[in-house]
């Protein structure tokens, strides 16, 4: 499977490969944990993904294009949950401010 076939299966949107947000890492460790049939409760692994990277430490770019993402999720309680969750990034500035409080 491809990683544009498994973000379209996960519902992921689609700006997360544009905004260069998907890497191979995260791709294979979603792969290997996925099992068709668990489409429905794909928001786990779209939550998931956007933790893999708060893990990371992600500099200022980085969380601005998460906060977009979350903007973009089609679960928008878990998107408002992930954007507490940048708030608390310990590279949050006013820029990622500001992503977070504006829908893209």
């Amino acid at each position: 499977m491809t990683k544009s076939e498994l973000l379209h299966i996960l519902n992921f949107p689609t700006e997360w490969e544009t905004f260069g947000m998907y890497p191979d890492e995260l791709f294979k460790i979603q792969l290997s944990g996925y099992k068709p049939g668990n489409e429905a409760g794909s928001e786990h692994e779209r939550c998931g993904a956007f933790h893999w990277w708060l893990r990371r430490t992600p500099n200022a770019e980085q969380l601005i294009k998460l906060a977009k993402l979350s903007w973009l999720d089609p679960d928008p309680i878990m998107g408002a949950d992930v954007r507490q969750h940048i708030a608390s990034a310990v590279n949050f500035n006013t820029e990622v401010e500001n992503a977070c409080k504006t829908e893209t």
